[in-house]
């Protein structure tokens, strides 16, 4: 099941991977929530892929499952810290996480699921670059 999304009627995007397809190279794939509860991933193009799943964890699952044989790997982050007490360690951070902290005044934002304000930090710069572009062509 393939199908392509117009420009207007992007989903949320939550984390962004990529993989390689023999003979042609490296293309990246996008995680987007579909619904609640139903997250899929999207090729390049905006196709569906038929990689899906109810939450998020089992979808990034799912993706190395399926893409394991083509160096699937997803983009990196950063680390995601909870405040007002910074924990320790942090969390990696998903890449909508990643744009919320970015886009902040302070680079604070206020995470829902975790119901406490957080903080990204370390991201790389492919990330980051990848961020701006999607900005500027509306696709986030």
């Amino acid at each position: 099941m393939r199908t392509l999304m117009s420009q207007s009627e992007h989903p949320k995007l939550i984390h962004v991977g990529e993989h390689l397809v023999p003979g042609e190279g490296k293309r990246r794939l996008f995680l987007r929530e579909e619904g609640s509860g139903s997250y899929r991933w999207f090729d390049d193009n905006e196709a569906a892929t038929d990689v899906a799943a109810p939450t998020v964890n089992e979808a990034l699952r799912l993706a190395h499952r399926t893409w394991k044989n083509n160096g699937f790997r997803t983009l990196i982050c950063g680390f995601r810290y909870t405040l007002p007490e910074r924990d320790e360690h942090g969390m990696n951070a998903l890449f909508h996480q990643m744009a919320a902290s970015h886009n902040s005044f302070n680079g604070v934002y206020f995470d829902e699921e975790l119901g406490h304000n957080c903080f990204v930090q370390n991201a790389s710069l492919e990330a980051l670059n990848l961020l701006k572009q999607l900005e500027e062509s509306n696709r986030l």
